[in-house]
């Protein structure tokens, strides 16, 4: 599949849809318990049956850990952010990753009318972690290459490759160590 192809999938192809759940009361030592037992990254929150928020492991270790809270008594409603972001299923695979990359958020919400159904994430269209993965692009000019995202302008593939990984994708996922996922 080439980038054009790649980049013009709809977001329900890469969406996750057995994500985990947690409500907006239970506390964060529970909602990192379920993540962690769903092999999840985030949760999304719930308010009875409604969709209200997510909240993802960096919350839990900038909002929670390193703050000194403590996660037996600290809700989640007081760390999650709200509402879940979101794209329809049908938006494609490059509106996605430019919606994240002005947000500045790792995953969205995918929604088919109005209903949240699954999650998209960087993890999920970049890494083939679904069995299909996005081919990231990398756009030569004879003197240096222009990031396709943003239009930054490096000096080589690996000057555009940290640029991807700092300023859209996140440190680690390029560099191919899991353990940054």
């Amino acid at each position: 599949m080439d980038l054009r192809q790649s980049l013009d999938q709809p977001v329900s192809d890469y969406m996750l849809t057995g994500f985990a759940k947690v409500s907006f009361d239970d506390s964060i030592k529970d909602a990192a318990r379920t993540m962690q037992k769903a092999g999840a990254t985030e949760a999304v929150v719930m308010r009875d049956d409604d969709p209200i928020g997510i909240v993802t492991e960096r919350d839990i270790l900038y909002k929670v850990v390193a703050a000194g809270l403590d996660p037996s008594a600290t809700k989640v409603r007081d760390v999650m952010s709200a509402p879940v972001a979101a794209v329809d299923s049908a938006a494609k695979v490059a509106d996605a990753i430019a919606k994240m990359s002005k947000l500045g958020f790792r995953r969205l919400g995918v929604t088919r009318k109005g209903k949240l159904v699954g999650l998209v994430t960087q993890k999920s269209m970049v890494s083939g972690g679904l069995e299909r993965h996005v081919i990231l692009p990398e756009l030569a000019s004879p003197d240096a290459l222009a990031c396709p995202y943003c239009g930054a302008t490096v000096g080589d593939r690996n000057e555009l490759s940290i640029h991807i990984d700092h300023a859209h994708l996140g440190l680690g996922l390029l560099e191919g160590d899991p353990s940054k996922w």
